[in-house]
């Protein structure tokens, strides 16, 4: 994975240290130191793959000489704890091929550096990680005082603000992530702390497992795990030096037991995340058989509710079918006595409508009563006098009107009793095949009878 590394250091006198020396050790070359008057030879030393000096445009030509140009800054430094110049050191992405780190580099520092005033002295190192594979890196010299025409002015202090080195951390980083982009890698770095890293980690992951994107989500909580450590202690050149040789340094020890405490960390909280993920996906699967079954569930009962709506207008529209052919069957025995025996025959007969009401209560229907038509009393035979009639009704408490409009509907409702009773009766004797001789001979021995 790609490794996240900037750091910055200022070479001074105050620590002995010589700007020549340094800068004949990390470009693997051989410098005289003129004010010291020594020879610094490391043109045997292995691992250094490329250096070179980088400068402004306004420079002159032999500043982009590393001899004389660190000379030059030893000259003009008068100050015994003076500082001599600051190296930037970065870790260059090991997914990038020799070409593209080269690059890569020279972009950073022309526009980090240079494109500044300052003159940069970069050399590349490859060397070999503890993990066995490369380790890739760059120490990058850069001059502290500005150019003043064929030599340096006074020293810039503004490039020592902090704010100027936390700028050049972010750079790095959104140049190397663009330089893995373009090189179509996957792998990105990250120039903030760890505990903010791992924080938005898991702002993702709990955006991505809301959003249902679970993969995403298991994805940014092993990074989670992942950038869940303490960091770990530099060994320093000295010591590192002392360790090849099979010596026990304390910051080898230290640099060790973060190592184990990382290690034991990472692998605790991957089993527990591991963990974690087979029961929510333990969960997911449940609910979604679950799901599954309440669906089909669903759909039976949609379908028997479809069936039983359909039983339903069945069973609305048989009644429906028999009012209409019953009421079919009234009208048509009414209009078949019409057209035998002549119109307003049928008035005052209340059998059909009787018969049909029945039929109604039996089939649990309900059928509205028939308007009883008005009698026209010009069409009505006026029957005979009766005068045992006004005695009849005393008796059974009818009071009969003596006036002329009582009397005349009297007379109107007795002939329509009559002759709905008549036909009544001449109808249930043609249904029966009795002829209609017997009835006067039945009359007429009744009379006979109360005359004796």
């Amino acid at each position: 994975m790609a490794i996240y590394h900037l750091s910055a250091k200022l070479i001074s006198r105050a620590g002995g240290r010589s700007s020549v020396a340094a800068a004949a050790y990390r470009s693997g070359g051989r410098l005289h130191d003129a004010r010291q008057d020594l020879a610094h030879d490391y043109s045997r030393k292995g691992g250094v793959v490329h250096a070179e000096i980088l400068a402004p445009e306004t420079a002159p030509e032999w500043m982009r000489d590393r001899d004389q140009l660190w000379n030059a800054v030893e000259a003009v430094e008068k100050r015994k704890d003076a500082q001599l110049a600051r190296e930037i050191e970065v870790a260059l992405p090991r997914e990038l091929d020799r070409g593209g780190r080269l690059e890569l580099l020279r972009g950073f520092v022309q526009r980090a550096f240079v494109d500044r005033g300052m003159i940069a002295d970069i050399a590349v190192h490859e060397g070999r990680a503890r993990d066995g594979q490369g380790q890739p890196h760059a120490h990058i010299m850069l001059t502290l005082r500005e150019l003043t025409g064929e030599g340096f002015g006074k020293k810039a202090r503004d490039w020592n603000a902090p704010d100027l080195l936390l700028g050049w951390r972010e750079a790095w980083a959104r140049d190397a992530n663009a330089a893995l982009e373009r090189a179509g890698r996957s792998e990105r770095i990250d120039h903030r702390s760890l505990p903010v890293q791992r924080d938005e980690a898991q702002q993702q992951a709990v955006r991505a497992r809301s959003a249902g994107r679970d993969d995403q989500a298991d994805d940014r909580e092993r990074a989670v795990v992942a950038l869940d450590r303490e960091p770990q202690p530099k060994i320093g050149p000295a010591a590192h030096a002392m360790e090849k040789r099979g010596m026990t340094t304390e910051r080898g020890d230290a640099f060790r037991a973060a190592q184990a405490r990382n290690a034991e960390r990472a692998e605790l909280g991957g089993r527990q995340l591991e963990l974690r993920l087979e029961l929510m996906a333990r969960g997911r699967a449940f609910v979604s058989a679950a799901r599954a079954q309440l669906d089909q569930l669903w759909q039976r009962a949609e379908s028997a509710m479809t069936r039983i709506r359909e039983r339903i207008m069945r069973e609305a529209e048989r009644p429906r079918a028999r009012d209409g052919r019953d009421e079919r069957d009234v009208r048509g025995g009414r209009d078949e006595i019409e057209a035998r025996e002549g119109p307003g025959v049928t008035e005052g007969r209340d059998g059909l409508d009787e018969a049909a009401a029945r039929r109604a209560a039996v089939l649990g229907r309900h059928v509205a009563p028939r308007a009883q038509p008005e009698h026209d009393v010009g069409r009505e035979r006026v029957a005979p006098d009766d005068p045992g009639r006004d005695r009849r009704e005393a008796i059974i408490g009818r009071h009969h009107d003596t006036g002329q409009e009582g009397h005349a509907g009297g007379i109107e409702r007795d002939v329509a009793a009559r002759s709905g009773e008549d036909r009544d009766q001449e109808r249930r004797d043609d249904i029966l095949g009795r002829g209609r001789n017997g009835a006067p001979e039945r009359g007429q021995g009744r009379d006979r009878g109360r005359e004796r």
